[in-house]
């Protein structure tokens, strides 16, 4: 018989499994309400902010305001310039996303 688990190792796995399966589940479930047309707005709206927020998109930081063309650096201007094009250039995506 191995050595009994310790709570700090009962925790710990605990801990593991949230930031993986739980997370994935979290996801998942706040997708499908935001997919489900016969969803409540408010849950919809819920579902959408939680799924905003963990991609950190609530949560801007300074470094990472939008900077307005003519405060950018020649370099930013670049940068923007050429995400744009890439943008541009991909096929559309005609679906309606209020379907």
């Amino acid at each position: 018989m191995g050595k009994p688990e310790t709570v700090e190792d009962i925790q710990r796995e605990l801990l593991v499994r949230v930031r993986t399966e739980g997370v994935v589940a979290a996801y998942e479930a706040s997708l499908a309400i935001c997919r489900d047309p016969k969803a409540p707005a408010p849950a919809r709206a819920t579902a959408s902010a939680t799924i905003f927020r963990v991609a950190g998109l609530f949560d801007r930081k300074d470094g990472d305001k939008l900077v307005e063309p003519h405060e950018m650096t020649a370099d930013q201007l670049n940068a923007e310039i050429k995400r744009l094009g890439e943008r541009q250039s991909r096929p559309a995506d005609d679906s309606d996303i209020f379907g």
